[in-house]
């Protein structure tokens, strides 16, 4: 697959994810007994990290030198639907504990979309790649900058709600 221009933006993404990843083990640290101990912000902690982890897997896949098109659309599947199974299990495992604490709903309504927006441009942009259009390029980029943000997002609220 050409990449066209996309080599530096997924550079740039996986190194960005992986230096993030560090954060995440940052904030967990500072509140580990809250973390730990509460089902949602364990939950947040690990896909947080699974998450940043999935943007350098996307981006070694994309930048592995003469892949050809099939294997890197299989990866980037298989990363895609790990995340459709990860979301579908966090929404019924976790909804009533969701729905249980004292977070404003409006703020995980919020979470919920922008987790939904990033996850549709992945599918959307592996299976674009898998069938050789080069359309799946900027979708899957859409996605890990949605991914990257989410893990940010993740890392301050692991900062700041268990602080109380």
């Amino acid at each position: 697959m050409n990449l066209g221009s996309w080599p530096n933006f997924y550079i740039m993404v996986g190194g960005a994810a992986a230096a993030l990843t560090g954060l995440i083990f940052v904030a967990v640290s500072l509140h580990a007994s809250k973390v730990l101990g509460n089902t949602l912000h364990r939950d947040r902690a690990w896909s947080s990290v699974a998450l940043l982890m999935s943007v350098v897997f996307v981006s070694m896949a994309l930048l592995a030198p003469d892949q050809p098109t099939w294997l890197i659309g299989l990866v980037l599947d298989l990363i895609a639907a790990f995340w459709v199974y990860r979301t579908i299990f966090a929404a019924v495992r976790l909804g009533p504990a969701m729905r249980a604490t004292e977070r404003p709903h409006a703020r995980w309504q919020v979470e919920w979309i922008a987790w939904m927006a990033w996850l549709v441009a992945l599918v959307a942009g592996a299976i674009a790649i898998t069938g050789g259009y080069s359309v799946g390029l900027p979708l899957v980029g859409i996605a890990t900058a949605g991914m990257i943000g989410f893990g940010i997002w993740s890392a301050w609220v692991l900062i700041s709600e268990p602080a109380g």
